[in-house]
């Protein structure tokens, strides 16, 4: 997703930049990528005031894509590329049900454990009572980690690296320490034993629906519309093209 960033009502100040000639297109273009970064810090403060400890994968999702002198018009989007090698979610798969609203979008996790036939069609994740959490209020990595290895789920179907993550899951205890746990014949989450210990890590949930929490498009039209803000850069930008 992202918002365009153009500036189309400002006479003086388009005034202005005409008469540079040959180097307004270069003179817009520094202004629109000035505001495109404000809107940015506008978007990373709306986060933290929306969410509860977002992440620095949440606050760092935002992006501006850069005005040229041939192009002269930024835009603002949150990232739609997965970063890393463990294949989780894009930045955009997230925001997306907190700025439309909407279901959750199954996790790399869900996937791995549906395609084990461990959590049923149709049920997603949730932490248990159990659950070791993170400073951000999440499942903590590792331990995500340590039960997917003990369940065998920790590589994509058909990954030649599967016998050998199972040889060490058994020497760390990790391949006996997670099992389904069952209500009656259905399954409910997975449990964690160690020792006398058991506790429920997991829980097996209908999908989760958001309603809509996070105004991207407002934040990023309030600085775009800002006309102080707007002017100021263009004031900048000129005086820049013409040192």
């Amino acid at each position: 997703m992202d918002g365009s960033i153009s500036v189309t009502d400002l006479d003086d100040a388009l005034a202005e930049l005409k008469r540079l000639g040959p180097q307004s297109n270069a003179a817009l273009a520094l202004a629109l990528n000035e505001v495109g970064t404000e809107a940015v810090k506008q978007l990373q403060g709306e986060a933290r005031t929306v969410f509860d400890r977002p992440t620095p994968f949440t606050i760092n999702a935002f992006r501006v894509l850069y005005a040229k002198a041939s192009r002269p018009e930024a835009a603002v989007w949150i990232k739609d590329e997965k970063s890393g090698a463990g294949g989780g979610q894009a930045p955009e798969a997230w925001f997306s049900p907190q700025v439309y609203g909407g279901d959750r979008r199954v996790k790399q996790s869900e996937k791995r454990l549906r395609e084990k036939g461990i959590l049923p069609s149709g049920m997603f994740l949730a932490p248990g009572p159990g659950a070791r959490m993170d400073a951000y209020g999440n499942l903590s990595r590792g331990q995500m980690q340590q039960i997917l290895s003990g369940l065998g789920a920790d590589n994509p179907s058909g990954s030649t690296l599967a016998a050998s993550q199972s040889r060490r899951s058994l020497k760390k205890g990790h391949a006996k320490a997670f099992f389904v746990l069952k209500r009656g014949k259905r399954p409910i989450g997975i449990a964690e034993r160690r020792g006398k210990t058991m506790a429920l890590v997991l829980l097996f949930v209908r999908q989760p629906n958001y309603a809509a929490r996070f105004d991207f498009f407002r934040v990023v039209r309030q600085v775009a519309e800002n006309d102080a803000l707007v002017e100021g850069a263009i004031d900048r930008a000129i005086a820049k093209v013409r040192r």
